[in-house]
């Protein structure tokens, strides 16, 4: 039974980062289904506006800038007169908005901020099982009736952008057969998460010799050394678009990929929007924060230590300074990972 009937004005706030609001791309789908005439808008960061700008479920992205503040945020968003505001960040400023809007009714989801600060800093894991982001943001839509299972993430690439990627991949390989496409994103969020410049560039070295690939290197412009680093251990044919390219385009590229490398990071949930297998190296985090590639086909690299996690979402250098987690994995075990998978042999 729908709680709200007819058309309503939804608005569903998720700021940051690349990979939280793509995991936001379930919770879309069920309210477009649930209430298919109404309108839903989404507000985050103009950095990830490309994202959902061509998505299905989404009538109007609405950018948040903070140099503008929550006052005049909130003089913007007044002139909807919003029925249903879903808080999918739950930040001080998400609060402050959600409080200002004075929507007819608001749903906020639990972040368990408490049970993974135990579990980070003293070992007790109250988290139990592992429950995947899009579940927890799903779980206040039950309040609303909806309890339909979760389809997965999705992003919608524009046409445009795929042109424009084909022309790009074709002006760099040209012919009818190209090679095929292998992904690799040696960045994340913190230097903690990402594994050795020098073994991805061997992995990666070694899967596209394998199967006669190219090699494809993402990254934001912030990345963009990291990424030159890895290319230059290459003796392979290598595509650079790290920092090159507007976010959709990065998806358009990515999806002609038959395989994606990468940290624990946004790309990783990219790739599996768009069903681009994912080999993923996991370091300081753990399965139980619910960032593992959902829904997706995908494997996980990691090593078994004490130690782990050692803190929510990486950090600038290993508190015990030995950075083991990552450097306990081997090239072997994540070229095992995408032979398997390129192979369609896992799942």
């Amino acid at each position: 039974m729908n709680l709200l009937a007819g058309p309503t004005q939804m608005l569903v706030i998720r700021l940051s980062s690349l990979g939280d609001v793509v995991l936001t791309t379930p919770i879309l789908r069920l309210l477009r289904t649930h209430y298919p005439m109404a309108q839903i808008d989404f507000m985050t960061k103009a950095a990830y506006h490309d994202l959902l700008r061509a998505h299905p479920c989404v009538d109007r992205v609405i950018l948040f800038e903070a140099e503008h503040g929550i006052r005049q945020t909130l003089r913007t968003l007044r002139q909807t007169r919003y029925d249903l505001v879903l808080d999918l960040h739950r930040t001080l400023r998400s609060r402050l908005l959600v409080h200002g809007l004075r929507a007819r009714r608001t749903l906020v989801y639990r972040k368990q901020t408490i049970r993974r600060a135990l579990l980070v800093r003293l070992g007790w894991n109250t988290l139990q099982a592992m429950t995947p982001v899009p579940v927890r943001y799903a779980a206040p839509l039950r309040r609303l009736g909806i309890t339909a299972p979760l389809p997965p993430t999705d992003i919608q690439v524009t046409p445009e952008s795929q042109a424009a990627m084909r022309a790009y991949v074709q002006q760099r390989y040209p012919g009818r057969d190209g090679p095929a496409l292998l992904a690799v994103a040696p960045g994340a969020g913190w230097p903690t998460k990402q594994w050795p410049v020098e073994r991805f560039a061997a992995a990666v070295q070694q899967v596209a010799y394998e199967h006669q690939a190219a090699v494809v290197v993402l990254g934001s412009a912030a990345e963009r050394p990291l990424a030159e680093a890895l290319a230059q251990h290459l003796s392979v044919p290598v595509l650079h678009s790290a920092g090159q390219l507007p976010l959709m385009h990065t998806a358009a590229l990515l999806q002609q990929c038959r395989l994606l490398l990468s940290n624990d990071s946004g790309l990783m949930h990219l790739a599996t929007a768009l069903q681009v297998p994912v080999v993923a190296v996991f370091g300081p985090t753990v399965q139980e924060f619910g960032f593992y590639p959902f829904q997706a086909k995908a494997v996980v690299v990691s090593a078994i230590l004490d130690c782990r996690p050692c803190s929510t979402k990486g950090s600038r250098q290993c508190p015990r300074g030995h950075h083991q987690c990552m450097q306990q994995v081997s090239v072997p075990q994540v070229v095992a990972a995408a032979r398997g998978l390129w192979q369609g042999e896992r799942g």
